[in-house]
């Protein structure tokens, strides 16, 4: 067994946090449940949980970089852009959700979406 020293960055582990609530759908008050703060506080005791607030504010955060990232190759490839959507609800929580989706070949004839 060797030991390591570590640097904690608690704006990484928020990303994470806002990417991880984006990726499984989970709802953003997942931040004030008892188990989820336990678990974290156990995890990595340095690391404060957020409120819904902020949490919210890194997923509008991630939002900007991805919109930029999209938008950069998209005024690459305008010729040959289908957008589709999908729109659904859930049944426990009676929301609606809707998605948005632009796949294009990129200049390598590589699917993108």
């Amino acid at each position: 067994m060797t030991l390591t020293s570590q640097n904690f960055d608690q704006e990484s582990v928020r990303k994470d946090l806002a990417m991880m609530i984006v990726l499984h759908e989970y709802p953003l008050s997942r931040v004030h449940h008892y188990g989820f703060r336990r678990f974290c506080n156990n995890i990595q005791p340095l690391f404060k949980v957020v409120s819904i607030n902020t949490i919210k504010k890194d997923i509008f955060r991630i939002y900007d970089v991805e919109k930029k990232k999209t938008m950069k190759l998209l005024n690459k490839n305008w010729s040959s852009i289908a957008i589709t959507s999908n729109l659904w609800t859930t049944n426990n929580q009676n929301k609606g959700y809707m998605t948005i989706t632009t796949h294009f070949i990129d200049n390598n004839w590589v699917l993108q979406s």
